[in-house]
């Protein structure tokens, strides 16, 4: 009998414990505008511009820690940028895991305005003048948002960018669903 006592204690709490962590877990997708500009040599190393912009998504999940903090990760991808320069193609595309810090303040009760700040973990293919080039790295990621909740489903719009090396501007801006558990 007391076996049986121990174990229903047992299992009722960790069923209360787990019911507690999952109300703070969100899942999210979203699908946007990336905004890339940077400078490059062309074939008579003479600098041209590039001032592009492609469609990106993300997939995103997050836990609520508190009224103010989540916590949140995710993988997007910043779509592929083609530009033209004195007739050879620049091509470039960047995807990557991102983890950050989301502090937020609720206007009212269902709209939320929130800054994030974080790491990404890129990885960047280029193809110009005949050459590919791979480069990887960890950099600063960062953004700001609003956000409307309804209940356990929400919506975001937000701008978020990445301060990698090559690209002097490296962003996108989104819309997102979320749906909370």
């Amino acid at each position: 009998m007391k076996q049986l006592t121990i174990t229903t204690v047992f299992l009722l709490l960790l069923l209360f414990t787990t019911n507690g962590l999952a109300q703070g877990i969100y899942l999210g997708a979203g699908i946007g505008n990336t905004f890339f500009s940077s400078e490059v040599d062309d074939a008579l190393d003479q600098a041209r511009e590039i001032d592009e912009n492609s469609t990106a998504w993300k997939l995103f999940a997050g836990y609520h820690m508190t009224d103010f903090l989540n916590i949140e990760g995710g993988y997007r991808s910043f779509g592929s940028i083609e530009s033209s320069i004195s007739n050879n193609i620049f091509e470039s595309k960047t995807t990557g895991w991102d983890v950050e810090a989301l502090g937020r303040i609720h206007l009212i009760k269902i709209i939320d305005i929130f800054g994030k700040a974080g790491a990404m973990f890129w990885s960047q293919d280029v193809t110009f003048l005949g050459e590919d080039i791979g480069e990887s790295g960890t950099d600063f990621f960062y953004g700001l948002g609003v956000g409307l909740h309804l209940g356990p489903i929400g919506a975001r719009l937000e701008w978020e960018s990445v301060a990698i090396s090559g690209p002097d501007n490296l962003s996108m801006v989104s819309l997102s669903a979320t749906i909370g558990f």
